[in-house]
């Protein structure tokens, strides 16, 4: 089979073009006027189309949008009826990846999330579009693996909010199946407070590993369309009983919340990032993996509780959450390099 032709396009000069309107209203349900006002606001966006090999209009097209420095979004991907199942939206989005070298982020809903899944994306349950608030939706991410291999580099930008951590006892323990519940009340807690703009929540981190052993903290990530924004979420985020911990803004614009006391919530680390953020995708690949592997699962577990066992000894019974993680980081480099030169499959959680 010959490879899809793909081109670049500009929206503006195919906005009366035919196949070009019909393959937008397709995606985007708009019409008439409707359809004229959506077209005239595609002016950041970029354009990939899939022409007609007999002439005249494209018979698919992508239109996608730079989020930040690691991520593009696509935000509108149509292939014409009559050439669908043909390989064409694959193509297009392997087409916006290389073009942009970036993470790719689609939002999408169960009439679509198929097609994602088998194109490589990990999906996560999102909150509903307003506009059909009946439907399921889906953040879906596929990962570009030079972004998940390269870490960014810290520029030196954390800051602890109310001073830095004091020393204490790093504890290990068994897995308890109370953790999965502790997820679902942060969870529920979180969607409750931020609604639509929670984009994903997801259960990372060592208490989401069934068997491992870990500290009794629940890890939970929050996507959020911009994290610099602090204004637009953090307060409703207090107000249900989160306080800020940490910025760290030149390393994927990460924000740390933990619960406030007296908020009734289990013991956890809420770290924010933005759609499509390597790091978030690192976690999930590292969590499907501890899944998956249970050699690797036990042998992580020993290690976590001898690296908490030599923090504590060498402090006196105390020590820091940084000193019992860079005891570990040897054998999380090791299993990273594994993980992440092994094929990417798609990734689901519910």
């Amino acid at each position: 089979m010959s490879p899809t032709p793909v081109r670049q396009g500009r929206p503006e000069e195919m906005a009366q073009d035919p196949g070009f309107r019909a393959l937008l209203t397709s995606a985007s349900d708009a019409t008439g006027d409707a359809l004229d006002t959506l077209i005239r606001g595609l002016g950041n966006m970029a354009l990939l189309v899939v022409p007609d090999e007999r002439g005249g209009g494209p018979v698919a097209l992508a239109l996608y949008r730079r989020l930040d420095c690691v991520a593009v979004q696509i935000e509108y991907l149509a292939v014409h009826q009559a050439h669908r199942h043909s390989g064409m939206a694959t193509a297009l989005v392997h087409r916006v990846q290389a073009d942009t070298g970036a993470m790719v982020v689609a939002c999408t809903d169960d009439d679509a999330v198929g097609f994602y899944r088998a194109a490589g994306f990990h999906t996560s349950d999102s909150a509903p579009d307003p506009r059909w608030p009946a439907r399921r939706r889906y953040l879906c991410v596929l990962p570009r693996m030079a972004l998940l291999r390269d870490l960014e580099a810290d520029d030196g930008s954390l800051a602890w909010v109310d001073g830095p951590p004091t020393p204490q006892p790093v504890r290990v323990v068994a897995p308890s199946p109370a953790w999965a519940p502790q997820y679902a009340a942060l969870a529920e807690r979180l969607g409750d407070a931020l609604g639509t703009s929670a984009l994903a929540i997801e259960h990372l981190g060592s208490t989401s590993v069934h068997g491992l052993d870990a500290k009794p903290v629940i890890d939970v990530v929050l996507t959020l369309q911009d994290p610099d924004s602090e204004a637009l979420y953090l307060p409703l985020l207090e107000a249900a009983g989160f306080v800020l911990r940490l910025r760290e803004p030149g390393w994927y614009r990460h924000r740390l919340l933990v619960p406030s006391a007296g908020s009734g919530l289990p013991a956890a680390n809420i770290h924010v990032f933005a759609p499509g953020s390597p790091e978030t995708s690192r976690m999930i690949a590292f969590r499907d993996w501890l899944r998956t592997h249970h050699a690797d699962r036990d042998a992580y577990g020993r290690i976590k509780r001898a690296a908490a066992a030599q923090i504590n000894d060498a402090g006196g019974g105390a020590g820091l959450v940084t000193d019992y993680n860079a005891a570990k980081e040897p054998f999380i480099r090791g299993l990273y390099e594994q993980i992440l030169h092994e094929p990417w499959g798609p990734r689901t959680t519910a």
